[in-house]
């Protein structure tokens, strides 16, 4: 079994402003590591764009009622990354949930600072977000 990690944030915005924001991907590259220049659409519905790590493809899940954001990242051919995704409705905010799986191969110091990554742009992603109730 993979190790994993879910990171649970609360988000001081109301769940259909959240969902509708992280439902559309061309606003992927305005918080998770991706060159907002080299993010685009490709034929059949994914999209590819260039992260750290070098040029990636991404699928995202179709809008759903449901909250779900579920998204892979991958490069065709290799090894397909699920990153299952969700947020759902806290009173007047959102709550969002993100769990990583360890990729093979992976040891634990590269799963551990991959969290932290991830962490940091989800943090992104909530100050963007609550920055848009100020505004």
């Amino acid at each position: 079994m993979r190790r994993a990690h879910t990171i649970c944030l609360s988000i001081d915005l109301p769940f259909e402003a959240v969902y509708a924001f992280l439902s559309d991907p061309a606003n992927f590259s305005s918080w998770a590591a991706v060159e907002p220049d080299t993010f685009k659409p490709l034929p059949g519905g994914d999209w590819e764009g260039d992260m750290p790590v070098g040029p990636r493809h991404f699928r995202f899940i179709a809008p759903n009622a449901l909250g779900v954001l579920d998204h892979a990242i991958f490069v065709p051919g290799e090894e397909v990354l699920f990153m299952p995704m969700r947020v759902m409705p806290n009173l007047a905010g959102t709550e969002l949930t993100f769990t990583y799986l360890q990729r093979t191969g992976m040891g634990d110091a590269q799963f551990d600072s991959t969290v932290e990554w991830l962490t940091t742009d989800l943090l992104a992603l909530k100050s963007l977000l609550e920055a848009r109730k100020q505004g």
